[in-house]
């Protein structure tokens, strides 16, 4: 059997070249604030403040990244960051694992009704409860606390609605052959329905570890103690402290807060592929 030409592709259609150019476009367009940061992080400030702007620095500068340690203890604000947000993260996910769950499997008196206040609850903007939380955390003795950090940031009601959508939609055949079995309602959660979880695991653990990184308006409430100051609130002091000659040094500081984000999503892209791979299916 001749394999002439078994390797080769048609031509492409004009449809499919359209679809391409603008897939190439959006990829363009979402990549090139990101590469300009990065090559502005190593640029001069002579150069950042040149016109007409240069794109490509002419002098690459990767001092500016040791002296946004000299400027400020970034170190510190990194490490509160990585407590408060992992520890969030961690809440987030496992209250809204099971919450998902019992809204999904379990029968209980007031199931819907709760749930449909939890998605009305969805839709009130931060800004209506933002004096309410301030006086909770003021009476609890939470401001400038890593509790006052963390806590009110466990609960998660996208969190749940996101769960309980998954776990309607999930096949209950081993489940209930587990529970022929004899397993109880904790153990099919933990050994069954956990691991065929991960994927959406892996989803929501990336968007709750983005959204407690950069939610800086709740942590300048809670914080004013330059000691418990996270990434985003030192972020906005390089912003505040000599922006024209410092914007170098300011978009080195940037670069490397977005670096805690950009791992996550290396260590969970499998199982966020697998996720909407699975929602598409």
């Amino acid at each position: 059997m001749s394999r002439t030409g078994a390797g080769r592709r048609g031509p492409v259609s004009p449809a499919g070249l359209t679809r391409v150019s603008i897939l190439a476009l959006a990829v363009v367009l979402a990549a090139a604030p990101f590469l300009w940061m990065l090559l502005s992080s190593v640029k001069t400030s002579a150069e950042i403040a040149a016109f007409p702007p240069t794109f490509v620095p002419s002098e690459w500068v990767w001092e500016n990244y040791a002296t946004v340690f000299e400027r400020a203890p970034f170190l510190l604000y990194y490490g509160n960051s990585l407590l408060t947000t992992a520890t969030a993260t961690l809440g987030q996910v496992l209250t809204s694992l099971m919450a998902g769950y019992a809204f999904a499997r379990l029968q209980f008196p007031g199931s819907r009704i709760i749930f449909g206040i939890l998605l009305t609850a969805l839709l009130v903007p931060f800004e209506l409860v933002f004096n309410p939380l301030v006086d909770l955390l003021s009476g609890l003795g939470w401001t400038n606390t890593y509790e006052g950090l963390i806590i009110p940031n466990i609960p998660s009601i996208l969190g749940v609605f996101l769960f309980r959508q998954f776990f309607v939609n999930l096949s209950t055949e081993i489940e209930e052959a587990a529970s022929l079995d004899g397993a109880g309602v904790w153990r099919r959660f933990w050994t069954i329905v956990t691991p065929m979880a991960m994927p959406m695991i892996g989803a929501f653990t990336i968007l709750s570890f983005t959204y407690n990184w950069n939610n800086f308006f709740f942590q300048l409430v809670v914080v004013t103690k330059s000691e418990l100051f996270t990434v985003q609130l030192g972020l906005a002091m390089f912003r505040t402290a000599d922006s024209a000659s410092g914007f170098n040094v300011l978009m080195a500081a940037s670069t490397l807060a977005i670096v805690p984000v950009l791992v996550v999503y290396l260590v969970l892209q499998k199982q966020i592929l697998n996720a909407v791979s699975g929602q598409l299916r």
